[in-house]
């Protein structure tokens, strides 16, 4: 995590650098982001072999606070379901839903006077639940973190459309005991390697809080 947080850190500066050298750009303001993304487990063999992704949806208020640097609060859900035929005959159906509620970091920028982009890092909980006949239900929070960058068109004044590519890291391990089992069938392995994390792919939106000087729909 040290090591994502000084690159992070040496990126936004390099921007910043960058951004004096810009002409005039529209600035940046408040706005509220969603996401629609399909996170994709990473080094976790056996969460993948016996569940599948179903999508995540996430929310995020922020501010600027100083040229391009701003600062949001946010949370997301993301669903799995347990593959049907993996744990057989001790589960035959379930799912397992992880809820995030986290601070935000960013650093945004505008390329042209319809484009912009944003590098961000996220740090906050996140906690598990896992439903099933046999499972224990909701795990105790964990650390999460998350680095992620988009690229956005305005569709209108206030309204962006972009694509989404990240990471994410949660501080805990699946295993078999999440879901009230003692190992998994035909495998040694009861404890996952390492821990929970995700490479993430989706589309984005994001709404400027402001009024709009050319459209008669206001913010």
């Amino acid at each position: 995590m040290h090591r994502s947080l000084a690159l992070f850190i040496l990126i936004v500066t390099a921007l910043c650098a960058d951004a004096q050298q810009r002409g005039r750009l529209p600035d940046v303001s408040s706005t509220v982001k969603g996401d629609l993304v399909l996170p994709v487990p990473l080094r976790n063999p056996l969460f993948n072999s016996i569940t599948e992704t179903v999508g995540q949806v996430g929310l995020t208020f922020q501010l600027p606070v100083y040229k391009g640097l701003g600062l949001g609060l946010g949370s997301n859900m993301t669903w799995f379901t347990l593959k049907e035929r993996a744990l057989n005959p001790f589960i035959v159906s379930g799912d397992v839903r992880r809820l995030v509620a986290y601070g935000k970091v960013q650093y945004e920028q505008y390329t042209g006077e319809r484009t912009f982009y944003e590098l961000s890092l996220r740090i906050g909980l996140a906690g598990y639940d896992f439903d099933c006949s046999t499972c224990v239900g909701q795990r105790d929070p964990v650390l999460y973190w998350s680095l992620q960058t988009g690229y956005y068109v305005h569709a209108t004044d206030n309204l962006a459309f972009g694509l989404l590519v990240g990471y994410d890291n949660q501080r805990a391990r699946f295993s078999a005991a999440d879901l009230g089992l003692e190992n998994f069938p035909g495998r040694t392995e009861t404890t996952e390697a390492g821990s929970y994390q995700n490479l993430i792919f989706g589309l984005g939106f994001s709404t400027r809080l402001r009024r709009s000087d050319r459209e008669a729909v206001t913010w």
